[in-house]
């Protein structure tokens, strides 16, 4: 497996989630600070807009931005809001699905050119029966997996027919096939044996990056599941979520923290997001 080295893009924030490149610059949450931020290769990061625990992110086709927010845990283990999937017409918020009232959680999204979202669905903090909703763009939804353990990080292979996320608890990247209206059929394993597998994109051979959260590496897996590359965050930082961006699809965005399960719950947590050039570029959706 052929290590590669990464550079410092942009830092100063909390935790980085849902990495997406778009118009010509990397976007990404910050859960915690309830921040959305965009970057450019060169990192002149800029805040974007503000809202509750935002998570997933992705633009239906009239250019509507998509936020995912992400549940809170209280100290009995019970979910709290906000639970909701936003929309963002460029200048106010508007609400498509709220789940706030409800012991789920909400977390990473996938949204495809037609404007479907694919979004991860979790039942409760254990990760033994979540689901996968899939979102129209008019609000209705309707689960299209189930049976995952903490789904997260979401791809569609370049041909459209091969949807693939992470199941953290399992510690592996889960395959679908993809039909027409949109639900998911034939699950099987695509790569096991990644540490809590958290984020995760597809490249044009159809190969995967996934960020192994504890063991701070993000590691390419390739058709047949076999480890090809990896690329190390800093000793001890997190490996979150991967993102093949740039002009021609090839700068590896990777976002790290310097942080801990407790650190994180305090704040005391320092962000950063990093890029590395690779032989393949990205494909697919996102």
């Amino acid at each position: 497996m052929q290590t590669l080295e990464a550079n410092l893009v942009t830092d100063g924030f909390l935790i980085g989630e849902g990495p997406r490149w778009h118009n010509g610059r990397l976007w990404f949450s910050d859960i915690f600070d309830g921040k959305i931020y965009s970057t450019s290769e060169r990192g002149d990061r800029r805040l974007e807009l503000e809202t509750d625990r935002p998570s997933g992110l992705g633009w239906l086709p009239d250019g509507s931005l998509l936020v995912a927010t992400l549940s809170r845990e209280a100290d009995d283990g019970q979910l709290l809001g906000p639970n909701r999937l936003l929309r963002h017409d460029g200048t106010e918020w508007h609400t498509m699905l709220d789940m706030s009232d409800q012991d789920v959680s909400l977390n990473d999204m996938l949204v495809t050119p037609d404007g479907r979202a694919y979004l991860d669905f979790y039942q409760g903090p254990d990760g033994v029966d979540d689901q996968i909703l899939l979102v129209s763009p008019d609000g209705e939804y309707r689960a299209v997996a189930s049976g995952l353990s903490h789904p997260n990080g979401m791809a569609i292979t370049a041909n459209g027919k091969k949807f693939m996320v992470c199941e953290t608890y399992r510690n592996c990247v889960t395959a679908f096939d993809v039909e027409d209206d949109g639900s998911l059929s034939n699950k099987r394993t695509f790569a096991s044996d990644l540490d809590l597998a958290d984020g995760l994109c597809v490249d044009r051979e159809g190969a995967v990056w996934v960020g192994c959260l504890f063991n701070g590496e993000f590691i390419r897996v390739d058709d047949r599941g076999l480890s090809t590359h990896r690329v190390c965050m800093p000793q001890s930082q997190w490996a979150l979520a991967p993102m093949l961006g740039g002009e021609d699809r090839r700068t590896l965005f990777t976002i790290s923290a310097d942080t801990d399960p407790t650190r994180s719950k305090l704040n005391d947590s320092k962000g950063s997001v990093w890029s590395t050039r690779v032989d393949v570029p990205g494909a697919g959706c996102p």
